[in-house]
């Protein structure tokens, strides 16, 4: 179970460097290729959320030591904090915002990604542990 959604990190990862990539090379001539691979990545994205999502409604349900606890409701925060900021800059950078600030989208882009880095690297830390218990095992 864990492993896809380790794969699916790892997915996204990928999406995430290849975008960058084409932000720091086509510039606002890569808009079709942008537009293309921004809706792959927000598709992916939302996929994983859902499956990552379903597991830990499945551990939540099952007793938990506080520190377990704790890392589910700090993993819901953050969910629903990264989901919000990925919303807001999705209705923030319509393509005619894009091609007319193409450096000031490319340091969102990046500054979103660096907090989506941290976010998994912190799930893979933390939360992947608790989903691999016996709990889900047994589920």
């Amino acid at each position: 179970m864990v492993m896809g959604l380790r794969q699916d990190h790892d997915g996204l990862r990928l999406l995430m460097r290849e975008f960058a990539q084409i932000l720091h090379g086509a510039g606002a001539d890569g808009m079709v290729e942008l537009a293309r691979r921004r809706i792959a990545f927000s598709q992916a994205f939302r996929e994983h959320m859902g499956r990552e999502d379903a597991m830990v409604r499945v551990l939540s349900r099952h007793p938990m030591t506080s520190s377990a606890t704790q890392v589910v409701r700090d993993h819901g925060r953050a969910m629903v904090a990264l989901f919000l900021r990925y919303s807001d800059h999705v209705k923030d950078w319509s393509p005619a915002q894009i091609q007319a600030d193409w450096a000031g989208y490319r340091d969102a882009v990046l500054i979103l990604q660096n907090g989506l880095y941290d976010r998994m690297e912190w799930e893979e830390q933390h939360l992947h542990p608790l989903l691999e218990g016996p709990t889900l095992r047994a589920a």
